[in-house]
């Protein structure tokens, strides 16, 4: 099966708002087994949306809509699909109640316009939305004498993963099983690369992006790298086997960068490794403002990790809560490698943790050098004290503090 998914409005063509939706719908499709070879994003015009349909109907057997589903005039999508096919609309009075009720649960008055969301080709199905005022249609057309699907969503993402996840999803797995029950789906495995470039890494593994099955790709990263094992097979354990081939000959050759698969993050990697060893981490960070222990703390159950992290922005607080003595900072400097291992003993006294991090640095848009970057890492007992020192040159200071906190959280792990 052949999917296409338009997304409809001109918020996203102007770049107002990011269209997360092409993300998870991509994923889903996959899951499935369903191709998806074609994504267009149509501002909020009658003509431009049906020229869409136009062609998306021609070449695809599954055309997924987001978007243009609420009561104003610029929510064209129903409408122009009902008009692209010659079909009536119709009211739906149980859609309509359904409106109704969730006005009346907040004491809220409809609005007559909120009525024109209740409105369905005539011989379309209601893709039910439970989160909101406006649902979809699961329309199964015959065109050119060939069977196709439409599914339409609202754009609001929350909506779209649940519609989805309860009517979508399983209509569309009874529909595969329905027309093939040996029908192969799409398997991947997704490498996590760090302290590698892309290029590099390309050429050590040239001879398997070249493969055909499984493939191999790059995929882009921040400050990070990535490599994607897919192959279709009728069944999970005929993919584990065909990956596992290409994954084996991937380890040999630069296993020593991988730190993670598919959905892991270097913070959620190092969280578990500190859950795995029952240890604990302290930070102090200055130039970060804090993204280190952000990164961290974002990943459920990271407190057992996790007692005390500071930021320490100023030179006082630097001197009153982590006892770094004055004379160091007027002789080295906040950006200083005896300023990160002050900082860092100090964090660790205070938090009594098994590890510390202490960060400093000029990230910029003032100050000289711009990207010079100080790391201290040490433990309880000091028998491991070190200091890294970065010089990641002028990017900007978004790109600075990010950086820091890669090399930062990769340093951590590999230390532990």
């Amino acid at each position: 099966m052949r999917a296409e998914i338009i997304f409809i409005g001109t918020e996203l063509l102007l770049g107002q708002i990011v269209n997360s939706n092409a993300v998870f719908l991509g994923q889903e499709l996959i899951s499935l087994g369903i191709d998806c070879y074609f994504q267009t994003i149509v501002g909020d015009n009658k003509d431009r949306i049906k020229e869409a349909f136009e062609i998306a109907i021609k070449r695809s057997d599954l055309i997924i809509t987001t978007g243009g589903l609420g009561p104003t005039s610029d929510d064209l999508t129903t409408e122009c699909l009902a008009e692209f096919f010659g079909e009536e609309l119709v009211l739906d009075e149980k859609i309509l109640q359904h409106i109704q009720n969730l006005f009346d649960k907040y004491n809220k008055k409809m609005a007559e316009s909120n009525k024109k969301q209740a409105l369905r080709p005539k011989s379309a199905n209601i893709l039910f939305n439970s989160a909101g005022t406006a649902p979809g249609i699961i329309w199964q057309k015959t065109f050119n004498e060939k069977q196709k699907i439409i599914l339409t969503f609202p754009g609001v993402p929350t909506e779209v993963k649940i519609m989805w996840g309860e009517i979508a999803k399983p209509f569309l797995i009874d529909f595969l099983q329905s027309q093939n029950k040996n029908s192969e789906k799409l398997y991947f495995k997704e490498l996590k690369f760090y302290g590698i470039g892309e290029s590099d890494l390309a050429e050590k593994v040239q001879d398997l992006l070249d493969q055909n099955d499984p493939t191999t790709a790059p995929l882009a990263g921040q400050d990070e790298c990535r490599l994607r094992i897919a192959t279709k097979a009728i069944n999970e354990e005929i993919a584990n086997q065909k990956i596992s081939e290409v994954e084996s000959i991937i380890q040999k050759r630069v296993g020593q960068f991988i730190y993670g698969i598919n959905q892991e993050t270097l913070e959620s990697v190092l969280i578990e490794k500190l859950k795995y060893k029952k240890q604990t981490i302290a930070l102090a960070e200055s130039c970060t403002g804090g993204l280190i222990s952000k990164r961290l703390t974002d990943i459920p159950g990271s407190s057992v990790c996790i007692g005390l992290n500071i930021i320490t922005y100023s030179n006082e607080s630097k001197i009153s809560l982590l006892k770094v003595k004055p004379q160091t900072l007027n002789e080295f400097g906040a950006v200083s490698e005896q300023t990160v291992l002050e900082m860092s003993a100090g964090i660790i006294n205070l938090a009594k943790s098994d590890w510390a991090l202490a960060v400093s640095g000029v990230a910029g848009p003032t100050g000289k050098p711009i990207g010079e970057i100080f790391l201290a890492l040490i433990n309880a007992d000091n028998s491991f004290q070190e200091v890294k020192k970065l010089q990641l040159g002028n990017r900007s200071r978004k790109e600075i503090r990010w950086k820091t906190s890669q090399e930062a959280l990769a340093w951590i792990l590999k230390t532990i």
